[in-house]
């Protein structure tokens, strides 16, 4: 069985360290091969250092640079999604060659961004089945795009989520976001929900961490979705009360503006996960407060290590977090005194082994590779 999937090398990206995760655990396996699909925003790069570990036989690696076709300006000169269709029509060309060469039974596509939209075109005109792993939504992280761009997005979404033959969802929030605002039914066809896997980095990690107290952490692309304006709030908030603390943003440090970052928060660059691993592990409380998220790879690795976490309720991840009785985890980040008054409890605490055992068997990497795959055997054999 061979699978093409979408693949992208943004280390703290959720889509990287998910398929990392999945390709880790099925490499070597007699029964799959993959394909790596990924299209590049650049005209130079270095090879991509995240997939050289995989045997070149089981795991064949194809990228294609779209520097030529930035999305803004297609989108610019686009009246509609036909249209900008029409103007990415090289690009699906070349997938569709990339196809026909590798023939997969199936491909599994991350996201609904542009560039798994192209995929998606490419594979329905070689009639070759998609199961959709969703890894965001792409209306909500564009909600306050302008009203010509927004659209286009939303009906991006929805041709994608139209061309899957599964669906998979990483939480019921996520499910029951798409199916209110994005294909407008009360039910999206042939969907289930499979939590992310975490990698085993975490998961296997031997004994929790003595967290450190009054450090306080916010990890992930500095995008207005994530919220890191709601983590600078609550950092100024705890200075306001005279709470001493440390705070540390951890992020792509090449897409944001310094300046609009308080002096007294430490920026780092974006980690490997084994650099995220001790991180965490300096850390007394990590704090996400997006606005909305499909599931959360950061604080469920956080929290798999006995590193307290603090969540937005409207995340994913909030589903295993309560299922694993860490519902202290969870908040609504609209009530500020409470979440000021939850950071302080938190930092500094450890989570039970029970908790973190209970936690760790909801995200095992090898129970869902197997339930991915026999989704995916589902898809082929229909």
């Amino acid at each position: 069985m061979k699978i093409a999937i979408n693949i992208t090398r943004e280390q703290m990206g959720g889509i990287t360290t998910t398929n990392l995760s999945l390709l880790n655990q099925l490499h070597g396996s007699n029964d799959v091969s993959f394909v790596g699909i990924e299209l590049n925003s650049n005209r130079s790069f270095k090879s991509a250092s995240l997939f050289r570990h995989l045997s070149p036989e089981w795991f064949s690696h194809h990228v294609i640079s779209v520097c030529d076709y930035p999305l803004g300006v297609m989108i610019k000169r686009s009246k509609n999604l036909a249209d900008l269709e029409k103007r990415f029509a090289p690009i699906i060309l070349l997938i569709r060659k990339i196809l026909q060469k590798e023939r997969p039974d199936v491909v599994l596509l991350n996201g609904t961004y542009y560039m798994p939209w192209l995929i998606s075109i490419a594979c329905k005109k070689e009639k070759i089945p998609v199961v959709l792993w969703y890894a965001g939504v792409l209306s909500q992280e564009t909600s306050h795009f302008a009203v010509k761009e927004k659209n286009l997005m939303w009906n991006m979404e929805r041709a994608v989520v139209h061309n899957a033959t599964k669906v998979i969802f990483p939480s019921t929030i996520c499910k029951e976001k798409v199916q209110r605002s994005v294909v407008n039914s009360t039910k999206v066809r042939n969907a289930l929900v499979i939590p992310n896997p975490i990698s085993p980095l975490f998961t296997q990690h031997k004994s929790p961490e003595s967290s450190v107290e009054n450090r306080i952490a916010f990890v992930g692309r500095f995008a207005q979705i994530k919220n890191p304006a709601g983590f600078i709030k609550i950092h100024k908030a705890l200075l306001k009360c005279k709470w001493k603390h440390e705070a540390t943003i951890v992020t792509n440090v090449q897409s944001i503006d310094r300046r609009k970052i308080p002096k007294t928060i430490t920026v780092l660059p974006s980690m490997t996960p084994s650099e995220l691993k001790i991180f965490y592990a300096t850390q007394g409380v990590i704090i996400c407060p997006s606005l909305f998220e499909t599931f959360g790879n950061v604080p469920i690795e956080a929290a798999c290590i006995g590193i307290p976490v603090l969540v937005h309720n409207n995340m994913g991840c909030a589903e295993v977090l309560n299922e694993s009785n860490l519902r202290k985890c969870v908040i609504d980040f609209n009530d500020e005194a409470a979440v000021i008054k939850r950071v302080k409890e938190l930092c500094g605490q450890q989570i039970l082994i029970r908790q973190i055992n209970n936690l760790r068997k909801r995200v095992d990497v090898k129970y869902i590779s197997q339930e991915i795959i026999l989704v995916i055997k589902s898809v082929i054999e229909k």
